[in-house]
């Protein structure tokens, strides 16, 4: 009892001093390096914590060793301070905003806090990915997704040496199309603040990426998941040829609204924008899930959950819930916006590994029946991939013009 006794008292004095010395160090450092230590425990207190807890064991166990003392402020603290110093200097601190401080056309919907500086740097923007903004979950939401579609990717351009078989080209294309409208879509979030010009241009190239998912997702519905009873139709005959039409209007029609200062209007022009080749996309496979027999149950309920999760982008797009319920709560976490990036990337899952399934089981029947699809995935593609980047230039043009005389209006 005595020994266990010992023991206990000795592991709690162990953890008290392990305590005060992780409480001292920070005393420490603030004292040394000041305001810029304080700028680092923003940035990341649990991370930096945690780094003066290793400190402070690591120095616990060098104050056992044979050392002189010279050696240990060596070890300790001038190297440290050296390299520390060197990075908290580069370290910006990040400026919020709430609604009222900022120009109404850069306001969101019930959101009241968290807004970075208009005229923020390239720096401070890619570093404010790592504060708590209204934005921060916005690009991490897309940005971490982009690397599951890419691993996805690689794993089936490995496993089925898809450079020699033209069978598997339209997927590729989807699953290139999948990793870039994510990754758009982060990198207009984190960099959209910099200038007004550049949020035109990071949200044309957003709805660009957009566009040509909406056309990869018909390309592998064609392709792959396509019911034969539709095969020999209009919609079959010319299905690929309508859906280069809506894909190239929906890039045109959402860069438009971007001009437009109407509430109503812009929701009314892009929710109608994505939503026409989204219907477009959708017919053959609810006809093939509700009436055709050539449908496995797995591929059925893949289906039916991207229905599900399409029709919650749809919903928090055009509501703005939960966030106009309780304004000010939803600021940085659990917004519509984030929940319709989940959405999103949740429906392009169960897509994906839908016509996974199609394309593995059907594959005999369709080389048998139809041609080789190799012509719709390239060249089709390289046409829309043209169209839509002629669009976006042409907005960018036209949106500096637009900038420039909003500017000379607020001079006046």
């Amino acid at each position: 009892m005595n020994k266990r006794k010992k023991v206990a008292l000795s592991s709690n004095s162990e953890i008290e001093s392990c305590n005060w010395d992780a409480t001292m160090a920070s005393t420490y450092y603030d004292k040394l390096l000041g305001n810029q230590f304080k700028k680092v425990t923003k940035l990341s207190p649990v991370l930096f914590r945690s780094w003066i807890y290793v400190q402070t064991k690591f120095n616990l166990f060098m104050s056992k060793l044979c050392l002189s003392e010279e050696t240990k402020n060596f070890f300790f603290f001038n190297a440290y301070k050296t390299k520390m110093s060197q990075v908290l200097n580069s370290a910006p601190n990040v400026s919020l905003y709430k609604e009222e401080e900022i120009p109404p056309h850069l306001r969101e919907v019930a959101i009241l806090t968290g807004y970075r500086s208009p005229s923020s740097s390239v720096k401070e923007c890619a570093l404010s990915v790592f504060f708590a903004t209204n934005e921060t979950l916005n690009f991490w939401t897309h940005f971490i997704p982009t690397f599951y579609f890419l691993y996805q990717m690689l794993l089936f351009w490995d496993t089925f040496k898809i450079i020699d078989d033209s069978y598997y080209w339209p997927f590729i294309v989807y699953m290139c199309t999948i990793c870039l409208y994510p990754l758009i879509s982060s990198l207009a979030h984190t960099f959209c603040s910099t200038s007004d010009m550049a949020r035109h241009v990071w949200f044309f190239l957003d709805y660009g990426g957009l566009s040509l998912y909406a056309y990869g997702a018909g390309l592998l519905i064609k392709a792959y998941s396509f019911p034969e009873e539709l095969a020999h139709t209009l919609m079959g005959e010319y299905f690929l040829e309508i859906l280069v039409f809506l894909t190239i209007t929906c890039c045109i029609s959402a860069c438009f609204s971007r001009f437009i200062e109407n509430l109503f209007w812009i929701k009314v022009f892009r929710l109608g924008a994505f939503f026409l080749p989204w219907v477009w996309d959708s017919i053959p496979v609810v006809y093939r899930v509700s009436f055709s027999i050539d449908v496995q149950p797995a591929v059925a309920e893949h289906y039916i959950l991207q229905f599900f999760f399409s029709f919650c982008i749809f919903f928090f797009y055009a509501s703005h819930l939960p966030e106009r319920l309780a304004p000010g709560k939803f600021d940085f976490f659990g917004n519509s916006h984030q929940l319709l990036h989940i959405s999103g990337i949740m429906a392009t899952h169960h897509q994906m590994s839908a016509v996974i399934v199609d394309m593995k089981d059907r594959r005999a029947k369709l080389e048998e029946k139809y041609p080789l699809p190799e012509f719709w995935s390239i060249h089709i593609f390289s046409l829309v991939l043209f169209s839509i980047t002629s669009a976006i230039l042409i907005f960018i043009i036209w949106a500096r013009h637009y900038e420039k005389n909003r500017m000379e209006k607020r001079q006046k």
